[in-house]
């Protein structure tokens, strides 16, 4: 009996080990090139039975030649259920060869509908090598993490590596030549870990409550006005106020994919609003709404930033 006890408690050690043994976040593509995945943060949605993952990974090239990334293929499957279908994905590699002794990065974002995947990551075909996501210390957020507030500076997500904090106290709106532009939006993006991370992606939109300039074309060439110039037309058509549309704006100066350790960048973010004009002479102070839309939390937070004295109060 003592011996049946011994056998079994070291077949159980045994599959203690094998069953414990880390999984590897590396693997070597190809002579002395190395994929290494770097950070991963999955961010599940209950709403939308959603759930998107967010990764980080380098490619170091330690051989002598010059390796081109484009050698570089794979898929992100789940080792129990390879026939998942995303329904939304990005990819950015920002160069496309690594020098003798350099490094690469590459940044992702991938979402499935949530069916309990069992074990995501990288399978690299050509050489039928896989490493799990898991093989990171993966940084999980929800729906529900999304903080909202009246205020127009405060922290809109925050966890014990990553904060984020919005601020459009100092928004500035101008017109020039037939454009009017919304600037200084700010979006504080920081690290507080020592390590790289992957950083989710809220896409910034505004939308313009004022004048379409092509329903005035009677009124003068708008597209030589400066400000001043503007602000003196009146535009109210037979003593009526003039009609106030709803004009999207355009953004840009806004592309933050992943953090260097303890890193904190500011992202100014601008909108330009085509033939368009705020109605100076009507008083309105709150003509612009501010969205920052996110399709991992499935949700829009909303902010109204004043045009009075064409400064966001």
């Amino acid at each position: 009996m003592k011996r049946l006890t011994a056998l079994l408690s070291a077949a159980f050690c045994t599959f203690a080990l094998i069953g414990c043994t880390p999984k590897e976040p590396s693997v070597e593509i190809t002579d002395d090139v190395n994929f290494e995945l770097l950070d991963v943060m999955t961010i599940t949605n209950d709403e939308s039975n959603s759930i998107y993952y967010y990764y980080m990974a380098q490619i170091s090239n330690d051989s002598k030649e010059t390796y081109t990334t484009d050698e570089v293929i794979y898929s992100i499957t789940d080792q129990g259920n390879d026939e998942i279908n995303p329904i939304d994905e990005h990819e950015s590699m920002p160069i496309s060869t690594v020098l003798p002794e350099q490094t690469a990065y590459i940044y992702g974002y991938i979402g499935f509908p949530n069916s309990n995947q069992e074990d995501m990551g990288f399978y690299f075909n050509g050489i039928d090598q896989f490493i799990s996501f898991e093989s990171v210390n993966i940084r999980i957020a929800d729906n529900h993490d999304i903080q909202d507030s009246d205020q127009l500076k405060f922290t809109i997500y925050e966890d014990n590596a990553l904060k984020i904090v919005v601020d459009a106290t100092q928004c500035d709106a101008t017109f020039e030549n037939g454009t009017t532009t919304l600037s200084n939006f700010i979006i504080t993006y920081t690290n507080k870990t020592e390590q790289q991370i992957a950083v989710p992606y809220f896409e910034p939109q505004a939308t313009l409550k004022g004048l379409d300039l092509d329903d005035f074309t009677s009124l003068g060439d708008f597209s030589k006005m400066n400000e001043e110039e503007i602000k003196d037309i009146d535009f109210t058509q037979n003593s009526l106020e003039p009609k106030t549309s709803e004009i999207k704006g355009e953004a840009y100066g806004y592309v933050v994919e992943y953090l260097d350790p303890e890193q904190s960048i500011d992202c100014n973010v601008g909108f330009t609003f085509e033939n368009a004009a705020i109605n100076y002479k009507s008083g309105t102070e709150n003509c612009f709404d501010l969205d920052l839309v996110s399709r991992a939390f499935g949700v829009t937070h909303s902010m109204e930033v004043s045009s009075s004295d064409q400064k966001a109060s």
